[in-house]
Order: structure tokens, then C-alpha cells, then sequence
């Protein structure tokens, strides 16, 4: 077991658009968890922009950083983001999250994880989430599965849970979002994503990587979430069966407009009346290996026209990246 609530990270992962911010906001009142509302993009934006840097200068500019997430204003929102109106943290004192965060960092010592954990306890302290009973700290960022060798290092005590989501729905409502993206595009993230996800299982254990199903998730609940209660180690609460975001009722964040109160299953199966045949006959043929591994059904039949489309663009990827040196791993 962590000896402290600052050693016991817990991890949300997964692709954009899988369920993570569901998963987050269900777990955001439980009494026995720090959750921290939004996205750290600790290891995908803070730790390649502060590369390079000193201990010393990456804790000076972590605080600013780490709380951009904090400065949503619904009266200037527009230049901020439209997607997400419901976000409001006025009453956030952030000014008490900073200075106590320095203190955090002094009590814990200067290193890459307390980095992190010290704006995790500080953030738990001053939003009241942190008492006697706090167990853990959760963090979510889309694509941390890239960072889990690293997050395990840091936290020999951290856990992940990684959200699966049908290629399908997920591309008709990520695209909404990223209009560039094509089939291909998601093709390939969403594989890169979940290999990542099965490899670290395999590695780590069950015990430290848990894969979940976002349609498991809105269909079956209770039992979903009596999963995660025990990987986690914490008690059932009511209050888990309702979202909210740092306390507050939370609608949802769908790329089709809509707001729902409590847990919808109306965004499965969505890719029918959204994608054309086209696409999704694409993503059925390359991802059609995974896609039965999670008990996602084939809806296409098998076109070697969208298979050679697909190889193609998989060629085309993997010059790219060893042109550019990235390539490896999973």
C-alpha cells in the first residue's frame, strides 16, 4: 500500500472521446478521492515544454501551467472554448492552491512525481476533497497510455484505468471536433491506443492496469463501477452514480450539443446514422482484430478496396515516423 495519499496517483487514460471525462466525473465526489477536474496534459504538453529545464525551474513554472485549466470564464468563453459552457470555476481560490502547493513541494521534496502530487494535495486540500478518509489522487489526460512506463517509474504505487470505446461512435464524435481527421487517421490512433493499453496489462498486471469498456460503463453501471471501487481498493458511495465536475452537476461533454443528467447510453451506436458506409467499412477492416477482442460486432462486409486504403496510409505512417526518429515501442 502508498505510504501517503501523495504516492498513490491514479491515472485515467485512454483515446479522446472514450468516456475518460465520464469516468472522472462520476469518481469526482467520492469521499476517499482527490480528483482534479481538469486535464494536467502533465506528460503530453508540461513535461516536452519544460524539457530540458531544472528541477528548480520546472516547479517555478509548473504552478502557472498546471493551472490553465482553472481560468475558464462562462462571460468570455468564446475565446476560450465553446464545447464545454458548463465550466465554471470562480469559486476555485486558486490563489490558496498555488501557495499551498509550494508548501506541498517542500514538504515532499523536489522530484518529477512531487511535481505532480504536490499540485494534486494542494488542489485536494483547499477544494475540501482531502480529509482523514482520502486515499487517492485521479488525474485525467487523454493519450497518458503513451506515458505509462514513465507514470510507474515515478509512482511505484500508481494505477490506470483505460477507457475502450467503439471506433466507430468514437471517430463520429471526435471528427466533429478535429474535421481534418480522417478514417485512416482514427484508424490508427485508436489501434496505437489500445495495443498500448493490452501491452501494459500484460506487463503491469490487472492489479495496477485496469481496461474498461465505455459502453460496459453506461449499460451496466453497478457492476462497471464495483469494478473499479475494487481496483482502487475504495468504499461504494452514492455519490458515484451521479457526475459532477469539482462538485458541480455535470451534463456531459458531447460533440453533438447535447447535455444529459446522469449516465446516457444514447451516444452507442450513433456511428450508424453519422458515417458513411465508406468509412465505416474502413474501420471495420482495420481494426476488426481489436474490435472483436472488446465484442464489437462487424457491420461491413470485408472490402480489399479498404483494406489496400488502409495498408497504404499504415506504409505512409510508419515512413514518417522513422524519418523523423520516432519510431518504436508498441
Amino acid at each position: 500500500m502508498p505510504n501517503s495519499v501523495a504516492e498513490a496517483a491514479t491515472f485515467i487514460c485512454g483515446h479522446p472521446k472514450t468516456g475518460t471525462s465520464l469516468l472522472l466525473t462520476l469518481l469526482d465526489s467520492h469521499p476517499e478521492l482527490i480528483v482534479y477536474p481538469e486535464e494536467t496534459g502533465y506528460f503530453r504538453w508540461f513535461a516536452e515544454y519544460t524539457q530540458g529545464y531544472s528541477l528548480d525551474q520546472k516547479a517555478a513554472l509548473a504552478s502557472q501551467l498546471l493551472e490553465h485549466g482553472f481560468h475558464w470564464d462562462p462571460r468570455a468563453l468564446r475565446s476560450r472554448d465553446d464545447d464545454f459552457p458548463d465550466r465554471d470555476y470562480a469559486d476555485v481560490p486558486y490563489d490558496r492552491v498555488r501557495g499551498r502547493f509550494e508548501e506541498y513541494l517542500k514538504r515532499l521534496g523536489l522530484s518529477e512525481a512531487n511535481i505532480l502530487s504536490a499540485a494534486m494535495m494542494a488542489f485536494g486540500e483547499v477544494s475540501g476533497q482531502l480529509g482523514p478518509r482520502t486515499k487517492r489522487w485521479v488525474e485525467k489526460t487523454p493519450y497518458h497510455e503513451l506515458f505509462v512506463d514513465q507514470i510507474f517509474k515515478l509512482w511505484p504505487e500508481a494505477k490506470c484505468i483505460q477507457l475502450v470505446r467503439d471506433p466507430r461512435d468514437t471517430y463520429s464524435s471526435y471528427r466533429r471536433k478535429h474535421t481534418e481527421w480522417t478514417p485512416e487517421v482514427m484508424a490508427y490512433a485508436w489501434d496505437r491506443s489500445t495495443r498500448l493499453g493490452m501491452a501494459h496489462r500484460a506487463r503491469y498486471g490487472a492489479g495496477r492496469y485496469l481496461i474498461l469498456r465505455y459502453e460496459d460503463l453506461v449499460e451496466n453501471l453497478k457492476n462497471t463501477l464495483a469494478e473499479v471501487r475494487q481496483f482502487l481498493g475504495i468504499a461504494d458511495d452514492l455519490r458515484l452514480y451521479q457526475p459532477t465536475r469539482a462538485g458541480k452537476p455535470w451534463g456531459g461533454n458531447s460533440m453533438f450539443g447535447e447535455s444529459f443528467e446522469g449516465v446516457s447510453r444514447r451516444p452507442i451506436g450513433r456511428y450508424r446514422s453519422a458515417l458513411t458506409e465508406s468509412e465505416t467499412q474502413l474501420l471495420d477492416v482495420a481494426l476488426r482484430k481489436h474490435m472483436r477482442r472488446f465484442g464489437y460486432a462487424i457491420d461491413t462486409e470485408y472490402s480489399f478496396g479498404a483494406w489496400a486504403r488502409w495498408q497504404a496510409y499504415r506504409i505512409r505512417r510508419w515512413l514518417g515516423e522513422v524519418r523523423q526518429g520516432r519510431r518504436g515501442g508498441v
